[in-house]
């Protein structure tokens, strides 16, 4: 996602977040990445976005290429916590908090095994948008 591209899009609702919080690490080459709606299940959050980064230098920017597009967007995080390591960023917007971990960290946690199954949201849409968008993007090159 071009940052000019988030300058006119304001992320307001919850569910929109997470899905541009998704987007944004597809079209960053993060791995695994999972969407999680737990509206309902926990009162912590109303979704968790989970993905793996290829390196610890990988997760850093993953976490923060997600909170500074979507600040730009109009939505900033209330916290980032790990940045130290880079093993395991976690980037809380309250309504939607996201991990992005490195393979070992990943493993070692299992986070998406805390969360019920049933609470997985499929995110094929999202996996064509980005691929899309990737195949227009290298055919302008």
């Amino acid at each position: 996602m071009e940052k000019t591209e988030n300058k006119n899009l304001c992320v307001q609702d919850s569910k929109q977040l997470a899905r541009e919080a998704v987007k944004i690490l597809l079209e960053k080459k993060g791995i695994d990445v999972r969407l999680y709606s737990v509206e309902g299940i926990t009162s912590v959050t109303d979704y968790y976005v989970n993905a793996t980064g290829r390196s610890q230098m990988h997760v850093g920017s993953l976490g923060e290429d997600v909170a500074d597009m979507l600040s730009m967007a109009g939505r900033n995080p209330l916290r980032i916590e790990g940045r130290q390591g880079n093993s395991w960023i976690l980037v809380d917007f309250g309504d939607v908090i996201v991990n992005v971990f490195d393979k070992a960290s990943r493993e070692f946690y299992d986070f998406d095994r805390l969360l019920p199954a049933e609470a997985l949201v499929n995110i094929d849409d999202l996996i064509s948008e980005v691929d899309e968008k990737m195949k227009i993007n290298t055919a302008k090159e």
